[in-house]
Parts: C-alpha cells; structure tokens; sequence
C-alpha cells in the first residue's frame, strides 16, 4: 500500500499516511511486540501468550490460513478492498503465523458493462449477474468437519530414540538422546472440535518432562506446551495420582489437522530447559482401529537382565480390550521397535506372553513373525479367550505382558505391567431427580478417575438431602442392559455433610467395561424413593479446566425453576494466565438463551466489592471456554485467595437460575501478582493495589475510598480509607464544666455531656447533630475529626440543642496560634463563615431580608453562568472557572484539598505526601520542636511509607 496522489482509498495522502500508521500500530500490536504508549502502568497491561499457530487480530484468535477483511473501529470502520491473512513464517527450527494485509483493488477484473455496482462490504464492482471476485469463501463446511472428526479422531504415539525424525536445536547443533536407564513413554490423542487432547504414560524412572513438542518431519516446532514447573513440580491432583501427563492443543489449525490425518505429525517429549535438553523422547503419530475399544494399556519397557546397549532407545506400548461376556476374552495391539538383530531382515519371529506378575502363571503366549521388521514402529495384533480370575487380574494391573526376540529371548527384551488406560479421562454427571417428584430440590454432582494403582477413586456431593432422609444409598448402577444391575455400594463412605469421597481399589471387570462405554450410573436412594436422584457417568478428557482439585456444583437460585435444573461447573487458570471454564447442565432444556457471568469477591462480607465478568452467552446443556485476554491481578488475587460465583443467568429476563459459589481456585506461581522470597502469596489486604476499587475493610465491612465512619466497637474512634488503607484515629474530649448540671456520659456516645432540665438524658426525638459522618446528641462538645490528620485538638464544637446545629471555634492557645490564621468577612453581615454568635445576631437584626434577597440573586446568576454551590454559604457560590480550598463543616478553609469549578462541577484532589513537605516536617524535628500534624498535609508516619517506597522502587 503506497500513499501517492492515486490513493487506493480514494483518500488524500494525508488521510492515507494516518491510516497507514494506524494499520502499523495495529499489525505491531497483533506480531506481539506490544507498543506500550506513555503513561501506561506496564503491570497493568495482560502478556497474552498466542499460541504460534495463531494470529490474534483485534482481539479475535485467526488460525494459520485463514482470510478475513479488517476491521479498524471508528472512525475508520471495515476496509472492503484489504484482504488479512494468517500466513506461517519459519523462524529458526519454529514455526510462527503472522498477519499479513494486501490490497485487492488491482485485482479486480474489468466491468463488463458501463455502471458497475459494489455491493455493501465488497471492493470490486461488477455487473448485474456477475459474481464477486472478492468474496471469502469457507474454508471448511460445518458438516464435513464434524464427519472428519468422527472418522478421525483417535491416535496412539510410541515415544523411543528409534524414529526417522531428524532434529535440531536453536544453534542447529543435533540434540543429544541420552536415554539414561532406557526411558520411554507412550501416548494417546483424540481429537474433538478443533482441539487435540493428549495423554502420556512415561518410565518411572525419570522425572516428568519439562516440555512438549509437536513437529513437522523436517522437525520444525509447530507447537510447544509447557508440562511442569522446574523440577518436575505439578500442582495437579489427578496427574499426581495417575502418573500421566496430560493437555490440550486448543484450535489445533487446519494445516496441522491435515498434518495429523496424513499420519506426517511427531511428538517429542523434552527434559531439561528448551536451549540446552538433557534428553528427548520423540515419535511418529498413527491412527489404529484398537483405539476405538482400548480398556488398559501398557508401557513396554526394556525388561531387567536384557543388553542395555544393544536395546538401548527401543519400547513399545498395548492396548488392551477384554470382552465381559460368557466367554471373556482380550484382543492385544502392540506396538514397538528393538528387538531385531542387524541381520534379521525379514520373517523374524517374536514371542509374545501374558503372565502373573506373581505366580509367573501363563495367561497367554504366542510367536508372531514380523515379515518387514521397522525401525521405529512394527505392529502385531492378538486374541485369545481367558477365565474370570485371569479378568480379574488383568484390570487390577497384576499381569505382565512381554515382547522377547526368539533368538536372543534375554538379552533382546521388553516387558510392562497392563495398567489403566494410558488416556487422560475423568468420569462425571451431574444428579438430578428428572421426573421424580422432589420437594426438597435434593441435587448432587459425581465425578471419578482411575489412580495408577487402577483403583477408582470417586467424589460425589448431594445437596439439600433431608435430614430424616439421611444417610442415602449410594449405588453404582450398569445401564447397558433393562435389568439395571447394581454394581457396587458406595453408601459406606457417605459423611453427614453431603459428600461421599472413597476409592475402590480392588476394580472389578463389570465395572470397567460400562465405565468406558458410558453405561454406567450413580443412584441416590432413600427410605421414600429408590431413585431419588441419579445421572449417567460421562468420560471427559483432562485438560486446563478439569485438571483441578474439584468442580463446582451450580444450585438453583430461582426457586420457580424446575427441581431437575442443576450444574456441575470446572474452573481453573493455566500456566499462560488464561481463565478456563466448562460447564454441564441437567433440567434447564436446550432451547433456552442463557449468559454465564463470574463474579469475584477479596470474601463474603456485607458490601464486599466485586469485579463481574461475563464470560459466555449460549445455548444448549453444555458450554466449555477459554477467552483470549489474560486475567488481570486484582482477578487472579481474587480468584486464589478470595470468592467468586459462578451465575447462570437467562439471556432475556436476566434472571439468576443457578449459582455455584468457588473458593481459592488455584493460580500457577508464576501467574501470582504478588509473591514473597518464599513463593507464599501476600495477605489479601496488606497490599492495596490488590482491590481495584479502592476499598478499605475493617470490622468485616468494607467502606468506598475517601469514606469517614465511627468503629462500631469504640465510639471514640474514627476512621477514613484512603486508597485501600484503613487510617484511624482516637478522639480526646474537651473539658467541660457543668454550672447548672451534671457531666454524664451515655452509652454509645464518646464525649461526656451536661445534663439538665433542658438537656435530658435520653434523647426522645432522635434528632442529633452531624458533622462527617457522625452523629452527636445535644449538648456534647467535641473535636472535629479531618482527613488526613485526624481529630484536630486545636478546634472545639459544639452541638446546640436549641436548633441541633454546630458551632465551631478556634483555641488560641500557644500550642495552636500558627492554625489561628483564618480571618472571616467582618463586613458581610451575613457571613455563614465562623464568627460568634453574638454577632451573627447582630447582624441579622440592622440589616434585614432585603440584603438577604440581594445576594440571593447574585448567587443565582453565579450559578447560571456555570458556578458551583457552595455547600458552608450558599449565598456565595464559586464562580466558573474559579480554584478554592474547601471549608469542612464550619471549621474553616481546608488547604489539603484543592478545588475548580468546571460548568457547575467541582473537582477535587487531595494533596499527596511528597518530598518537599516530608523534609519540612523532619526538619522541625531535627530542631526538636513539636510537630503540629495541623501545619501539613502528610503525617510522619506516611512519610516514613513515602521513603519506604522509594527504597523499595530503587532496589526493584
């Protein structure tokens, strides 16, 4: 695009330049360079990581090869005749996407006949009848890609130092496999929406990889997953306790996809940091027909006693299908690399058998010839019939499956217990009552997963189960068949709060096939009804959202909806700061619109302040999510350390339905806005900053900035909250002497008073004096309390009770004569400034209402010409334009604060501490003089916080 006279816009140059320079701000913005403009606090602006498959333009996630037309915003809108693309661009061993804008106007073909048209939102102008050369196709129609899914979607990777991949590192130097104690490690991936999931089982021998890789054959990096913190660390519950590694590649791009069907993808697992790997395990994905069936799986292991050096990077991995019928049965697929000698090119024969792992008992073994042995993958498939107790233990992991060369069946060996399933799989439902009368709203949510040990551990909540009902019977239930076999009881383990936690650890057979298959479901039962409540268990495949410790049960806040409306909600924030959420919902139908909306709370207290987030808005039972903008601090401070709530609202009444309440969700270390040395979160309110609305909390409420409040403990302490900080101070009364009366001092009040027949002891009325933010009864006398200082001991108030006004007056005494500086309007008869009441009734009487109506209508054309009130005088507003410091309450002019009057408007701003003033004020102490905090704006304690900072920014 050039900026000539013949502007492709039809624009002059200089409209051209400034739209150029625009599209250059924002391609730079979208190539993740992050133009930061002046004054832009840089903490306060998200580092979003786009995945290098992605282009993000205008804040909408492009994958590689997609087309579109921009779109600036005003003032300048869409521009028709730009075509944007998301185009691959190799940067060393990586691959990157990048935007990449032309202009098609030269493009455009010659008309046809004498007055084209350009329809709206295209460039080129055609003829009646023609079509359009610059239209955006699809790329891919819904349908067809839903049908790809289905015909496409299982996976099985064998990660070895035996593959074809050749690859290099960022110095193009060959990266070392030093496959110390012969690791190796398996995989399993589907694919469902245009997202891949991946599964790993890896040696035990080795720590967890640091780093996952997808690769091109010529080994470049078409995408990098980190898999755990330094040292191997991993804060994931089901992780931990199945010992596999899992993920999610999200919007997985279609050149990728196509990548993946042509089976022309690798995987690499990476230990060690990504500039020096201290070894690699890497591996060609294929697609196999056993996916579709496996129940267990094995990672096949060189075998103790074999030649380390002569095995050295070979391995293979099973899937295994059991059949539960009459007669059980098992179908084997194997794949592996290894076992071959250099002479053995063709025919080899392998021995395969299936053993007691402590019986050494023969379950099955059988030799299978290999006609073309492979270097990095050979498959071989089995069947056999076996007994029930072979079953048995086969799904409780106690058998071994072994690969063994025929002539060198020793030292030429692999070996691996069958375990659970390799894939990365939690098993949830939501309960619900669906047609069953349900008075009480009983509802409950269900999740399980398979351990390592290949025990089923499960969770299961029931809420607002009736206490005459209690405990349930809680059952697992096979579905696959009309006679609805109960399984296992699981009512051993249910806890008077509603949960049952336990684990199954000897697993049976008939548990597991219905579990995979999706027949298997959990029934509440009660004395009342045998089907209180029940949902059929789901697999789900672990990823960011439901790798975390527990979902989130969504009740019903609208109590006219339906008793089977219930959710069960995952939530967490992954290793790149996104926020990830998936949602599943029973009893709601699928035609109703509804919105999803977060809100985060620092904790449940009255007037706590919030943040509220819209997430998503959708239809269906189901929604799952992953916005593209980072969460800000003040939310991930909220999210780990506070409460946030998960609404569910309808998209058209905008009415809550249910509501589940989320605590401490858990943040990754280096998401965390504010850590100490030792990596431990800082408190909540010690750190302002944290609450983006600057409130102060304090005797479990919370008060807005600059707000003054009375201690609901101690009536003599008052408090104001100045960005976040709670500041408080204690008055000390003035001494009164009662003539004609008696010094009393009533409950709730601070200050003693002078009761006689005039003042009573009770107040009847309920009429009180006010002065900022406190109430006084008749009669008392009392200090004023001013921001910052405090209570002013060099001011005394009083509240009369003869029309409950206040009445102010200066001391003038030693210690306060440098604040008797106030000099009122003698001459102005009608002052409200502070002048005696002797005078003021002076006043009043020699000059009439008719000086009052004359200043009246002199304030009024003030204030029509754009004056501001005057809240002390009305009668003597501040012109427009004019710049004042306030008077507070009677007491004066307050010269902290400095005030403009803009159009009838009055801005404000508060005098900050800052170096010149605090040097004042440590000067009159070096010269050993009091301090009067009356002289200044900043006491010595917000001096020493104002030299504290400014250390504290020089170190950083």
């Amino acid at each position: 695009m050039v900026c000539r006279n013949e502007s492709v816009f039809n624009m002059r140059p200089l409209e051209c330049a400034t739209l150029m320079f625009l599209i250059l701000i924002l391609f730079e913005n979208v190539n993740g360079k992050n133009q930061l403009f002046p004054l832009v606090d840089n903490e306060e602006i998200p580092r979003n990581k786009i995945r290098g498959a992605e282009c993000v333009f205008d804040k909408t996630v492009r994958e590689l090869g997609s087309v579109w037309i921009p779109d600036l915003g005003p003032p300048i809108g869409i521009l028709p005749c730009m075509r944007c693309k998301c185009i691959s661009v190799q940067k060393k061993r990586r691959i990157v996407a990048k935007v990449q804008c032309e202009n098609i106007k030269s493009q455009c073909p010659v008309p046809s006949c004498e007055e084209p048209v350009a329809a709206p939102g295209r460039c080129c102008k055609v003829c009646p009848g023609d079509i359009s050369p610059d239209a955006i196709q699809d790329i891919v129609p819904q349908p067809a890609m839903e049908l790809d899914e289905k015909s496409n979607k299982h996976f099985v990777v064998l990660l070895t130092g035996r593959n074809s991949l050749v690859t290099k590192n960022e110095l193009f130097k060959p990266i070392a496999a030093m496959h110390k104690n012969n690791v190796v490690a398996t995989g399993r991936l589907s694919f469902y929406k245009r997202h891949l999931y991946y599964s790993f089982y890896v040696s035990e021998n080795v720590a967890r990889p640091q780093s996952l890789q997808f690769l091109d054959p010529q080994g470049n990096i078409l995408e990098e997953f980190t898999l755990s913190y330094p040292g191997g660390y991993i804060n994931s519950v089901y992780q931990n306790a199945s010992r596999k590694v899992c993920g999610s590649w999200r919007r997985m791009a279609k050149d990728y996809r196509k990548l993946l069907k042509q089976e022309k993808m690798y995987v690499m697992l990476v230990w060690g940091s990504k500039d020096q790997a201290e070894f690699t395990l890497s591996g060609l994905i294929i697609r196999h027909g056993a996916l579709q069936t496996e129940l267990l799986s094995s990672l096949l292991e060189p075998a103790p006693g074999s030649d380390a050096l002569a095995i050295s990077g070979s391995g293979g991995t099973a899937m295994v299908s059991i059949s539960t019928s009459v007669t059980p049965s098992i179908n084997v697929a194997i794949i592996f690399n290894g076992l071959f000698l250099p002479t053995e090119m063709a025919d080899v024969p392998i021995n395969i058998t299936l053993s007691m792992d402590e019986r050494r008992q023969v379950v099955l073994q059988e030799v299978v010839r290999i006609s073309k042995p492979a270097t990095d993958l050979n498959i071989i498939n089995i069947s056999t019939s076996i007994t029930q107790a072979h079953l048995r233990y086969l799904t409780r992991g106690r058998v071994v499956l072994s690969l063994a060369s025929v002539s060198r069946p020793e030292t030429l060996k692999l070996s691996g217990s069958v375990v659970t399933k390799a894939a990365c799989e939690i098993f949830q439902s939501t309960l619900s009552s669906s047609n069953n009368p349900n008075p009480d709203g009983v509802a409950g949510m269900a999740w399980l997963y398979l351990n390592n040990q290949g025990s089923l551990v499960y969770n299961i909540q029931i809420d607002k189960l009736p206490p005459k009902e209690n405990p349930p019977v809680i059952t697992l239930i096979d579905m696959s068949s009309k006679k609805r076999t109960e399984l296992e009881d699981l009512t051993p383990y249910f806890h008077g709060d509603g949960w049952a936690n336990g684990t199954l650890e000897k697993l049976s057979p008939r548990v597991l096939e219905p579990l995979y298959s999706g027949d298997l479901s959990i029934n509440v039962a009660t004395t009342s009804d045998n089907s209180l409540i029940k949902g059929r268990l789901a697999a789900k495949p672990v990823d960011d959202v439901r790798d975390t410790p527990n979902p989130f049960l969504l009740k019903r806040d609208f109590y006219n909806l339906s008793t089977a409306a219930v959710g069960l909600a995952w939530l967490s924030v992954d290793m790149d700061c996104h926020l990830h959420y998936d949602i599943a919902l029973a009893g709601l139908g699928s035609e109703r619109k509804l919105e999803l909306w977060l809100e985060m709370y620092p904790l449940i207290a009255p007037g706590a302040p919030y943040i509220s987030k819209k997430l998503e808005s959708f239809q269906g039972n189901s929604i799952e999510g992953f916005p593209v903008e980072l969460l800000m601090k003040d939310e991930l401070i909220r999210l780990e350390n506070g409460v946030s709530f998960l609404k569910l609202k309808d998209a058209d009444t905008k009415i809550v339905l249910l509501i589940a309440t989320a605590t401490k969700v858990p943040i990754p270390p280096q998401c965390r806005p504010y850590t100490l040395q030792d990596n431990s979160i800082l408190n909540l309110y010690d750190s302002p900053q944290i609450i983006s609305t600057g409130e102060c909390y304090f005797e479990e409420k919370f008060y807005k900035h600059e707000e003054i409040w009375v201690s609901s403990k101690n009536p003599c302490q008052m408090c104001y909250c100045q960005n976040g900080n709670t500041k408080c101070d204690f008055m000390t009364c003035p001494e009164i002497n009662c003539l004609d009366g008696k010094k009393v001092t009533i409950e709730g009040e601070c200050c003693p008073v002078c009761v006689n027949n005039s003042i009573p002891t009770r107040d009847t009325s309920g009429r009180k004096c006010s002065l900022s933010g406190k109430y006084y009864l008749p009669g008392t006398r009392f200090h004023p309390f001013m921001i910052p200082m405090g209570f002013d001991l060099c001011t005394e108030c009083y509240c009369d009770p003869s029309d409950y006004e206040i009445r102010c007056s200066r001391l003038n005494d030693k210690k306060c004569c440098k604040n008797c500086n106030e000099k009122f309007d003698q001459n102005d008869p009608l002052s409200d400034d502070i002048v005696p009441a002797q005078q003021l009734e002076f006043s009043v009487k020699n000059h009439g209402s008719e000086y009052s109506k004359k200043k009246e209508n002199i304030a009024a054309k003030v204030l029509e010409q754009g004056g501001c009130k005057n809240p002390i005088n009305p009668k003597k507003p501040f012109p427009n334009g004019s710049e004042y410091h306030p008077f507070i309450d009677n007491l004066g002019e307050y010269k902290c604060v400095s005030c403009k009057c803009q159009n009838g408007v009055a801005h404000c701003n508060r005098q900050q501490c800052d170096p010149q003033t605090c040097k004042k004020i440590v000067d009159v102490k070096k010269r050993k003089e009091k301090i009067n905090p009356s002289d200044f704006c900043c006491s010595l304690k917000e001096c020493r916080k104002l030299r504290h900072r400014k250390k504290h920014s020089v170190m950083s």
